[in-house]
């Protein structure tokens, strides 16, 4: 359409014209509003990211420097530390039976001396024998006969390997004068490895069987008792 070139067709034109380069321009201004909004909002986040990685930094940092001094601290003091106890009591030693094999002796110090508990128990595998001390008479004087000093409430033991352990028989003598013990009992030990009691299972009295309320799981009481070694059978 060829519209005629009059003065007012030409300020319509005009206005046209610039009604539309002012919507490109309003256009182009938001979109770029837009586009820095978002750059701005992309650089806050970099930039919160960085300072809350350095602040966590800076806290590691301080917490380990604290951890150090007081590891320091620590180890001083210990070091540094002395600890004075005094102990007060009894001590004990178990077993409080001695148990020698046939053929082993013991010997004292002539100047020691050896105090026994009235209720202690001295065990030997074997018989006792006690010899008096020489005593020389003085010149023109009758010689004595010296006298063996008189042992009292002693325990000789008999001893028979059985299975895993060893059958024992207790001749218990209230003086050495007695020619039989007054009592007699009989049983069985067994040594386990890795621990340092010994199970004891009682079963003979006088020559009779005396069963134990609880017997150990596989043990032949039977067996055992005709191991024990009885004064009588002995000396039969």
């Amino acid at each position: 359409m060829r519209l005629i070139p009059t003065e007012l067709n030409q300020r319509l034109a005009g206005a046209v014209r610039y009604s539309v380069s002012a919507d490109r321009f309003y256009i182009a201004g938001k979109a770029g509003f837009w586009r820095l909004v978002g750059v701005g909002l992309v650089a806050f986040a970099i930039g919160s990211a960085l300072g809350l990685g350095f602040y966590g930094y800076s806290y590691v940092t301080q917490n380990s420097d604290r951890l150090d001094v007081l590891t320091s601290v620590l180890s001083k003091a210990l070091s540094e530390v002395r600890l004075q106890a005094t102990a007060k009591g009894t001590v004990e030693l178990q077993p409080s039976e001695l148990s020698l094999a046939k053929g082993q002796t013991i010997s004292l110090d002539p100047t020691s001396r050896v105090l026994l508990d009235p209720t202690a128990k001295v065990r030997a595998d074997g018989e006792i024998q006690i010899q008096g001390p020489s005593i020389s008479p003085p010149e023109g004087s009758t010689p004595r006969r010296a006298t063996a000093p008189l042992i009292t409430n002693f325990t000789v033991f008999k001893r028979v390997e059985f299975d895993k352990g060893q059958v024992w028989t207790g001749w218990k003598f209230l003086t050495s004068a007695q020619k039989s013990p007054t009592y007699q009992y009989c049983y069985y030990t067994e040594t386990l490895e890795g621990s340092q009691f010994e199970p004891v299972v009682y079963f003979g009295v006088n020559e009779k069987l005396d069963p134990p309320k609880q017997v150990p799981k596989g043990f032949d009481m039977e067996a055992a008792f005709k191991k024990c070694v009885w004064f009588k059978r002995e000396s039969s």
